[in-house]
This record gives C-alpha cells, structure tokens and sequence, in this order.
C-alpha cells in the first residue's frame, strides 16, 4: 500500500500499539511520546482512545498504560488460526497424558520466547506460568532450540552485550557460553535447561519446522529437578524430540531423520521404554528408602 492511502490517525496508532514488547509491558504518555516521536496531547489522545477501544488498559496507580483484553483476545485468535497451533494441539495434550509433565509450545519474537500453547502438568506441584508467558530466549529450553537457528552474527544482533541478564544464578552468563551451548543443540537437536529460568524447573526442546525448513516453533517438556535423572532425562527428550518430528511431518516438513507418521509410534516407544526407569533411582529415591 502507497504510503499515500495510509489514514495517518491510524498509523500513529499502529505505531503505537507496537511500541509494546516484553521489555516495555507498561509505558507512561510521556514513554510513548518520545518512543513514537508524536506531542505529548497527540499520544495522550490517541491511548486515550485505545483504552476506550479496549486494546489498552491504564494502571489506576501507576498511570501508566498496558495491553488490554481485546488486544489479547486478538492475540490468541490470530495464534489458534496458526496452522501450527492447530497440528500442535492433539500431539501436545497425548504427550502430557503419556508423560504426566507439563507440555508447552513456544514462539520466538526476537531475543524472546512466548509460551503459545501449554497443557498442565497432571502433577500437584505447578509451574506459575501461562500461555503468554514470555522469558529471555537464552533462559528456556525451547528459546534455546529456537535461536540454535540463527547464526552467529545474528545472535550478537539479538544480544550485543556480552553479559546476559540472569534470572536465576544458573542462567547462561554470557553470550559466549549461549554461543558454545547452541553448537551443543545444533548438533543433538534438542536444547536442556536446568533451573534457568526458575529454581526447581528443569526442561527439554526440540524445535518444530514449517514445509519450507523454517524453524515456526518449538515443543518443550518441563519437569521439577527432584523427579529427574538420566534414564526419565533421555526419556522426555526423546519424547519432545518424536513430538517436534510428527508436527513438523503434519506441517510438510520432510527430512531423511524424518520418520514419525502418528502418534500410535510415539505412544508404542512411550510403552515399551517405561519399564528402563524401574532399574535407575534418584539420590532423591535413595533417600526415601533410607539408603
């Protein structure tokens, strides 16, 4: 479209609705004014308005101005449109009866990955997170497959300070180490966390891929540290691994390590690999029976 037929009023509303991202969830008129580069009176009428509209919202104690629920109803109506959404939903719900965890789809935007489709754990003990949950690509495990994507000069774009922002005191320190660990995923095809982006989570991912090769997504398993060891470790990622590769088969995607056609394969290798856990325990189990 000619920048001619543009109606400039909604332009600047464009403009502004998309000064929003998970660095700048909630900003004052004057944040917006200097972001968009409009008068004060003008950003002040035009939220004014996108409130009206329900597309934000303003903190009553702060003043300042955040998504609100009609923008987010949009949100989730564009991702359920999504034809990976879509071919997702059944593999990620029977991968949480199967394993009991938590199964969740991601999204990478830039040097973030948002949680776009989640089945809870069928455990007590719960995660506080949601679909919309956003975390440093770099802290996760499926923001890791995602960005084992990208080279190297493309990841010094997303992150061009060395140090990288920590969440917990076991988060990738530097961009230099997330480097080493990328090679690491790359060559394996499923990224690990452990207690990166909460004390208590540990978690793996593979990366799901579009009929063209493109990397669209990626489907994680999360599990609390205390439940894992080596033998359910290489379990689940062999799990995400199988459920990334049938999503991608559903989606076009062909490779010769391609292999999975249903969810019966992965549900048979599911069954007859369970009963390997029987003969490991945990210092945690040891524990627990007084060894």
């Amino acid at each position: 479209m000619a920048a001619r037929n543009y109606i400039k009023c909604i332009a600047k509303a464009i403009l502004v609705m998309r000064s929003f991202d998970p660095e700048n969830s909630e900003l004052s008129v004057s944040d917006m004014a200097r972001k968009v580069g409009l008068p004060k009176p003008t950003a002040n009428r035009i939220l004014s308005t996108l409130v009206w509209g329900g597309l934000l919202e303003q903190n009553a104690e702060t003043q300042k101005y955040m998504i609100g629920p009609v923008a987010f109803t949009l949100g989730s109506l564009y991702l359920t449109s999504r034809d990976v959404i879509k071919r997702a939903g059944p593999i990620v719900k029977r991968l949480n009866e199967l394993t009991g965890e938590v199964v969740n789809v991601h999204i990478r935007d830039k040097g973030f990955s948002t949680i776009v489709l989640r089945e809870e754990s069928k455990r007590t003990f719960r995660f506080a997170y949601h679909v919309g949950s956003v975390f440093p690509a770099y802290a996760v495990a499926a923001g890791k497959a995602l960005l084992s994507e990208l080279t190297d000069v493309e990841i010094d774009s997303l992150y061009p300070n060395e140090e990288l922002v920590a969440l917990t005191q076991k988060t990738i320190a530097t961009r230099t180490e997330l480097k080493k660990e990328l090679e690491q995923v790359r060559e394996s095809e499923v990224a690990f966390q452990s207690e990166e982006s909460r004390d208590g989570i540990e978690a793996v991912a593979s990366i799901i891929h579009d009929a063209t090769g493109a990397a669209v997504a990626a489907i994680s398993i999360a599990a609390p540290v205390f439940t894992m060891n080596e033998v359910r470790r290489r379990q689940l990622a062999t799990m995400v691994s199988l459920g990334a590769n049938l999503i991608s088969n559903q989606l076009g995607y062909r490779s010769v390590a391609n292999v999975v056609s249903s969810m019966e394969e992965i549900s048979a290798w599911w069954e007859q690999n369970q009963n390997v856990q029987i003969h490991e325990t945990t210092p945690d189990d040891e524990v627990c029976q007084g060894k």
